[in-house]
């Protein structure tokens, strides 16, 4: 079975992060044919050192990579479409009627997936595994929406990932040889937290709670847009580690563009992670570290109902006093309302709220992974 994944690069980093962990683990854990198209490779260069921007077409091993040019496929493209089984159409992002019409052509015709953003709403549920069939063409659309329960597509999970991560946590020596490979030797000590915000999210309250707090604390810079919300909050991040003034023992540290599993080691050696939009979102929860979610702003407020459903989800077996700081936090910070207090009175029971992010993680752990579904919503619905 061959699979050809579609992806348009928007803004941000999500969309090709998470198709690009799609491709992976349909190769790597299922042992399947990938073509991945994308119209702009060089977005997955950023964090996926195997890819060369400027490549046409490359081969890594058994999973292709093509450059999408959008408006109609060239011979190479209708020639790599007569052998796709599969074709998953990312996050809307479009096949044109050339490309349909290319596939088809094909007897019998491939399956034809519309895979969806994750929501932890709760119409995940009433629109996954619906199907639209197309117009005029002999082609069926069929709606494959993540999720976070049983009856949505599930979460991106590796097959071994979370063996990996309790491996990498509890060996200090492996989590100091990664710090250290990413130049941070000296964070080996120090209390660390990732920053991977929007440019729109507002740190004053965050960094006042820093301020207050006495312990040393190494807060993880990525480029782009965290290091943009950090300047409106006053404080220009260059090449170098930057302490706040007055209160040398918080350092915010430039880091480069990580590669996908180097993000996860970072996450798996933080304390804690502000995390955004999808990818880095699943990939905390797998971390099993206290965080924080910074929903991509939408028009009329619709990301703070995906906050409310996913907090619906994640505190609904949280103790209460902890599940109300969370709940306060998310909110109040997502508003911009959050205040100094609010951190700290959630810092303060940070041990509770660790313990909650692993059963929060086993819980996830329970049910099948997002590829596991998918390859069973493709054998019970589309290929027979």
């Amino acid at each position: 079975m061959q699979f050809g994944i579609f992806c348009s690069v928007i803004d941000n980093y999500g969309d090709a992060g998470v198709a690009w962990r799609l491709a992976r683990q349909l190769r790597d854990d299922f042992g399947k044919d990938v073509i991945l198209w994308i119209d702009d490779p060089g977005t997955l260069a950023a964090f996926a050192p195997e890819v060369r921007a400027d490549a046409e077409i490359q081969r890594l091993g058994r999973l292709i990579l093509r450059r999408w040019h959008r408006p109609q496929p060239d011979a190479h493209d209708r020639e790599a479409l007569a052998h796709i089984d599969v074709a998953i159409e990312a996050f809307g992002c479009g096949l044109g009627e050339p490309w349909l019409e290319a596939l088809a052509s094909r007897h019998p015709t491939p399956c034809w997936i519309h895979l969806e953003h994750l929501t932890p709403e709760s119409w995940a549920e009433e629109v996954h595994g619906l199907s639209s069939p197309h117009p005029r063409l002999p082609l069926t659309a069929r709606f494959f929406v993540p999720g976070f329960t049983r009856r949505t597509g599930g979460l991106l999970r590796e097959r071994t990932l979370l063996e990996q991560r309790d491996r990498f946590q509890g060996d200090p020596e492996q989590i100091a040889r990664f710090l250290a490979r990413i130049g941070q030797v000296e964070t080996v000590e120090t209390q660390r937290i990732t920053l991977f915000c929007y440019a729109d999210a507002e740190l004053d309250a965050f960094r006042a709670w820093l301020a207050s707090a006495p312990r040393a604390t190494s807060v993880f810079v990525p480029p782009g847009q965290p290091r943009q919300a950090l300047a409106r909050s006053g404080l220009e991040l260059g090449t170098r580690a930057l302490a706040l003034p007055g209160t040398p023992h918080v350092r915010f540290v430039p880091l480069p563009m990580l590669a996908q599993d180097d993000f996860d080691r970072l996450l798996w050696s933080c304390d804690f992670n502000w995390v955004r939009g999808e990818d880095s979102f699943v990939r905390a929860q797998w971390s099993g570290r206290p965080f924080l979610w910074h929903p991509y702003r939408q028009e009329r407020n619709a990301h703070l109902l995906k906050l409310d459903a996913f907090l619906d989800h994640y505190l609904a077996d949280a103790p209460a006093a902890l599940g109300d700081s969370i709940s306060r936090l998310f909110q109040r910070s997502n508003r911009g309302e959050e205040t100094a207090q609010d951190w700290d009175g959630l810092w303060q029971q940070r041990d509770l709220w660790q313990a909650h992010c692993r059963r929060w993680c086993h819980h996830l752990a329970r049910q099948e992974d997002l590829c596991t579904r998918l390859l069973d919503f493709i054998a019970r619905n589309a290929i027979k």
